[in-house]
């Protein structure tokens, strides 16, 4: 049963964590490092694909499409996803069965206890991916591994749909429920595995992966050429508050940013994605806030930090207007679209393969990274 393994990432390089640690200040290394990785995953697409190949048979087969693992924040990120597959969903404690696919993913390198579960899923003739890798540049703090792992699966998933469409199938991707017509579309297509009102011609393996990684590496660049200094005076802002407060969107947030090798000292708080409302406690405002947010701005959060004096950095696609409304109100542009999802598939009527969830991250761990001492 062990062909029924498949190891979709290998280690960081070396050279890279030596190289990034002598050469650049935390803040750069960590957009640095984490595009390396990406290079990683780059150069692996040939065995990512033909792993996303298998799956596809067997899902064709009638398998299910199942995501566990010790990284929380991967399962919640795969799941429901705008962009991401409708047929996916949380093992849990069920035991998947002969021709099921499991997406398995851990932070760092897999230990034994996830190697035992792994092959007790093998013996029921289930598919396993593994999603692992090295604990990355920041071994101790700032983690790219999990992020990785993360631009992995939706690496994997581009390849997965590509292999089913030379099957002659399409599977059912969602579309956000912040656009038009998102949330009708989800309605209507829930339960379904593949389109049966759509004909699309077959993709050719490495096509939509490498697209995908195309995609985010530009954001990636972009937020390093026009945000920099941005994301320094965030970082200021950040350390010298006496206190703070995290407010995050997102299907990896705010259990991504709780990385138990990080230390930011903060308040941390999920917030919805859609609804505008009061954030701040009138009473006991922070003094700083970073708000990592989704498609629109929160403006009832900026008249807050405005009219309480508050430090707010906040981030989405769209800005309020003016962008920075006060001298102490900073907009980040994440760079990825309003759909989310950023892969075209020609003939499919939905950008696939979300931006945000990698994205978000970034933006994240610069800030917490910059005027941070480097690990050793």
């Amino acid at each position: 049963m062990n062909n029924h393994w498949l190891q979709l990432h290998t280690a960081i390089l070396t050279i890279l964590v030596t190289s990034c640690c002598a050469m650049a200040a935390p803040a750069e290394s960590y957009l640095s490092a984490l595009r390396g990785a990406l290079g990683q995953t780059r150069s692996n697409l040939v065995n990512l694909a033909a792993g996303a190949e298998r799956a596809a048979g067997e899902f064709l087969g009638g398998g299910k499409l199942w995501v566990a693992g010790r990284q929380a924040d991967f399962i919640a990120e795969a799941c429901g996803r705008a962009g991401g597959l409708v047929a996916i969903a949380p093992l849990g404690e069920q035991l998947p069965g002969a021709h099921d696919i499991v997406l398995f993913a851990a932070p760092g390198l897999a230990h034994a206890d996830d190697r035992k579960l792994i092959e007790r899923w093998q013996r029921q003739g289930a598919l396993v991916a593994e999603f692992a890798s090295g604990a990355g540049l920041y071994r101790e703090r700032y983690p790219l591994d999990t992020v990785v792992n993360v631009a992995d699966l939706w690496t994997w998933t581009g390849e997965f749909v590509a292999a089913c469409t030379r099957r002659g199938k399409m599977p059912v991707l969602y579309q956000s429920y912040g656009l038009p017509g998102g949330r009708e579309r989800g309605r209507k297509y829930q339960g379904t595995r593949f389109h049966d009102d759509l004909t699309i011609n077959p993709v050719p393996a490495g096509v939509l992966g490498r697209e995908y990684l195309d995609r985010i590496e530009a954001m990636l660049v972009r937020i390093e050429d026009t945000q920099m200094p941005k994301l320094v005076q965030a970082a200021a802002w950040w350390r010298q508050a006496a206190s703070s407060q995290v407010l995050l969107t997102g299907h990896m947030f705010p259990r991504h940013a709780q990385d138990p090798r990080s230390r930011p000292a903060a308040r941390f708080a999920a917030v919805p994605a859609w609804e505008d409302k009061d954030l701040l406690e009138p009473e006991h405002p922070p003094e700083f806030v970073l708000y990592i947010g989704y498609q629109f701005p929160p403006r009832k959060l900026l008249e807050q930090a405005r009219a309480m004096g508050v430090k707010l950095v906040y981030s989405d696609v769209e800005a309020a207007q003016p962008a920075e409304p006060a001298s102490n109100i900073l907009y980040l542009e994440p760079a990825w679209p309003l759909a989310d999802g950023c892969v075209l598939v020609p003939g499919y009527d939905i950008p696939i393969l979300p931006a945000s969830g990698i994205i978000q991250a970034a933006i994240y761990w610069t800030i917490a990274a910059t005027g941070e001492p480097s690990p050793h």
